[in-house]
């Protein structure tokens, strides 16, 4: 993706992903030795997402935890004591770290219009924890937009609701209507890697997330994100 962005927009990203590199706690995990490609593979694709907004860098973030591959998640209390464990690429812990999956990272980084990215899925998250909620709304500029969002998101994920029922193909994915958190992760996910399949299936949301965002990432797929 870096090579589509403007000059500025480079730069920008070049300084936000060094703040992350070095303010954060990178740890390896399941016997991975973190190196300064994965720093600053993991670092870019999260310092795209603030490209076009006022932001503290993540400030509720203190460490990015990276594991090989995908990786078993703790039980909890609601957990089948009998069961296998969950599997994951990736998981935001609410005022604790991110945890990722190197392979699926690069493999994304590589493929920035595979149309998923568990970096944007996972950093999003934390975006929507600094308000000190966890449902699907990250703070807002203003109550103009915070009332476009509640709409917007509210008539879209009721949508996505009914089409699941319907068992109707969807482009934001079943795992969009877990809940409201998850609608705003993968609906993130859609706009940095499919842009143009967001703003053509479901316009009002793409424009609430370019305001957030700040940004219009179509330009930066202007010769491969094309309709089907």
């Amino acid at each position: 993706m870096y090579g589509r962005m403007s000059d500025a927009e480079q730069a920008r990203l070049r300084d936000v992903m060094r703040v992350l590199i070095a303010e954060k706690v990178w740890e390896g995990c399941g016997g991975l030795r973190v190196t300064e490609e994965i720093k600053v593979t993991i670092a870019a694709q999260a310092a795209m997402m603030l490209l076009g907004m006022a932001h503290d860098y993540f400030s509720g973030l203190l460490s990015i935890l990276v594991y090989p591959s995908t990786f078993a998640l703790p039980r909890d209390e609601c957990d089948d004591p009998h069961g296998s464990p969950k599997a994951a690429d990736g998981q935001a812990v609410y005022r604790g770290p991110v945890i990722i999956a190197w392979d699926r990272a690069l493999a994304e980084g590589r493929d920035p219009g595979a149309g998923h990215n568990v970096v944007v899925h996972e950093f999003a998250h934390h975006l929507d924890f600094l308000d000190g909620y966890v449902n699907g709304t990250p703070p807002l500029r203003d109550e103009a937009l915070s009332r476009r969002w509640r709409d917007v998101m509210t008539a879209e994920s009721t949508r996505l609701q009914r089409e699941l029922r319907q068992e109707r193909a969807t482009f934001l994915g079943w795992q969009a209507a877990w809940n409201e958190a998850e609608f705003f992760a993968a609906a993130s996910e859609r706009f940095f890697t499919r842009p143009g399949r967001l703003r053509h299936y479901h316009p009002p949301l793409y424009d609430v997330l370019a305001e957030y965002y700040g940004l219009d990432p179509i330009r930066w797929f202007e010769d491969r994100d094309s309709l089907p």
